[in-house]
């Protein structure tokens, strides 16, 4: 007796992003996860959903590259934490929410407007969302940011992302070349 597998691919932050792109808001992300899980019972479902929250919580990702850097690399990173509910935000934090995609829920420091819990709290319509805090890099904009892709442990491309500083927008390209670690040191 042979058992085939029907496999849906849920894609990073799908099920727990709240944009209309994605039609799911807050009043229907319960019914969604309760159609999944009443399709788990007939058909297998990749990565299990539990995986994709993890995976798409940016402050699993950065306890991750905290470890890294401190075990693996001996590099600095950015100090990340958690946010409370109704604690002073320090004006030269970063804020991020834990579950979001293409940069949607950040809050930079000329940000004035956004910098109060009233606003963060109006934006936590993501079932296990939170907001963190993290240093601002001025490097970031100047340098921009690499994002290294791997398949099976091997890397199969990489994505430069820098800041256009006159039009305040960010472009990416595919990378050729590198920089060594002392280079932009």
């Amino acid at each position: 007796m042979s058992i085939s597998y029907t496999y849906i691919h849920l894609f990073d932050n799908l099920v727990f992003d709240s944009n209309t792109q994605y039609g799911l808001t807050k009043t229907n992300v319960p019914q969604y996860l309760d159609n999944l899980r009443e399709l788990k019972r007939g058909i297998r479902i990749w990565p299990h959903q539990d995986h994709v929250n993890t995976i798409g919580s940016k402050w699993e990702l950065a306890q991750s590259l905290d470890i890294i850097a401190q075990k693996r690399t001996n590099t600095a990173r950015p100090t990340t934490r958690l946010l409370v509910d109704g604690e002073n935000i320090v004006d030269e934090m970063v804020l991020k929410r834990t579950h979001s995609d293409a940069g949607e829920h950040v809050v930079l420091p000329w940000h004035l407007n956004r910098r109060n819990w009233e606003y963060l709290r109006s934006h936590l319509d993501v079932p296990g969302s939170q907001w963190i805090a993290q240093s601002y890099m001025e490097p970031l904009a100047k340098l921009g940011e690499w994002r290294v892709f791997l398949v099976g442990g091997v890397i199969v491309y990489t994505v430069h992302t820098l800041k256009n500083q006159d039009r305040n927008t960010w472009s990416w390209d595919i990378v050729n070349t590198f920089y060594t670690l002392e280079e932009l040191r």
